[in-house]
């Protein structure tokens, strides 16, 4: 016997809803330190559009000062979520970044077996080391770390509409 995901191209167009769809959305607590400010704030992520090649979303921060309001376009296969990585790390774990292995996090959903990624960069200003923390399926990412010279952020995912996250 083969899997079922082997037919899935197969289904009728609209018969079988992917990991994600118009309406959902996600919601990542942001918190720490930019320079002196303390950040304190929430990013909303909301999915505007699911066509074949592309999915299309809004970002909506709240009190998050380095992160403006934006509709972004991402390339879509159907399956894989890693560029919503772009929104809070800077960089998709399937371009970028080197796999540690898996780990585990504690989520608002209970606890969840996740690949880890790390990024290091050398900017201007000093080096940022930035962590990622994906669903092993989906890439979705469940949480990121920034840190360097000038601070420290958290991004952690705090609520959304997808059943399978919350499982």
């Amino acid at each position: 016997m083969f899997p079922f995901s082997v037919l899935m191209p197969l289904l009728p167009a609209g018969k079988e809803k992917g990991p994600i769809g118009k309406g959902d959305h996600l919601i990542y607590s942001v918190t720490g330190t930019v320079g002196d400010k303390k950040v304190q704030g929430a990013l909303g992520i909301k999915v505007v559009a699911v066509k074949d090649a592309e999915f299309i979303v809004e970002v909506l921060p709240k009190g998050v000062p380095f992160m403006n309001r934006a509709r972004l376009t991402f390339p879509w296969n159907g399956k894989d979520l890693s560029d919503l990585g772009g929104i809070i790390a800077g960089w998709s774990v399937l371009h970028d970044g080197e796999r540690l292995g898996k780990d585990k996090i504690t989520t608002p959903f209970g606890e969840r077996e996740v690949e880890h990624y790390m990024r290091i960069e050398q900017l201007e200003n000093g080096t940022l080391k930035t962590d990622q923390f994906v669903d092993p399926v989906h890439h979705l990412p469940y949480g990121a770390r920034l840190s360097g010279k000038s601070g420290d952020v958290l991004f952690g995912l705090m609520e959304t509409s997808l059943k399978w996250v919350k499982g």
